[in-house]
């Protein structure tokens, strides 16, 4: 229709400045502005919107990252507790072990080679202790005590592994250490380390030192 308009506008004499043509442009610029003026009204309305919505997505995304935190914390106590209670079905540590969550361990008074050491826990129903976590590193730290434990790479230099097989993953060397001089294969509790998560060494594994066993309940 506003083509027909303006075609006739263009064809046929008016009088007077008031012709389709002029009709037409008039009412366009009217929608045009009406239009504009629409926009520059809803246009706080949206950002407003815009910012409560990005708002309470990133409150659900904490919320969520929150959730799956403590699904997390949870289930580890529910493991920790389903432990705990398999140890104490299993009994109690011997005579002069030190018991510790669903562990024993033994403090040696006399001195052996690595390999001496780890057949003498074998003898007890144990091995040399190996090493989980942090709170375990603190509590052989906290035995004060310059000892074997099970830790070495006397198979493959470099490549160090637990005496049960499995690689080490989580590590608590002293500064500069495991450095191999004059063929370090086997790795001792540093008692001088203030620090009870910087305590490891790697020394010859003929050299005489104490050692720890570890015996698991469960």
């Amino acid at each position: 229709m506003l083509i027909a308009l303006a075609y006739i506008s263009s064809t046929i004499p008016w009088k007077g400045h008031r012709s389709p043509r002029n009709v037409f442009n008039v009412t366009q610029q009217r929608l045009v502005t009406s239009e504009n003026t629409m926009k520059a009204g809803h246009l706080p309305i949206y950002n407003t919107l815009t910012k409560e919505r990005d708002q309470l997505q990133t409150s659900y995304s904490s919320l969520s990252k929150e959730r799956e935190q403590l699904q997390t914390s949870y289930n580890n106590l529910t493991k920790e507790r389903d432990q705990l209670q398999t140890c104490n079905k299993y009994g109690t540590c011997p005579q002069d072990w030190i018991r510790s969550c669903c562990s024993c361990y033994y403090i040696s008074t006399d001195e052996k080679t690595w390999d001496g050491s780890r057949k003498d826990c074998q003898v007890r129903g144990a091995n040399l202790v190996i090493i989980n976590s942090r709170e375990e590193q603190a509590l052989i730290k906290a035995f004060n005590k310059k000892a074997w434990f099970g830790l070495t790479d006397i198979e493959v230099e470099g490549t160090w592994r637990w005496v049960d097989g499995t690689p080490l993953t989580t590590s608590y060397w002293n500064k500069g250490e495991p450095n191999d001089l004059q063929g370090e294969d086997c790795a001792l509790v540093d008692n001088t380390q203030k620090d009870p998560v910087v305590a490891w060494n790697d020394v010859p594994c003929n050299l005489k030192n104490g050692w720890i066993c570890e015996r698991q309940l469960c």
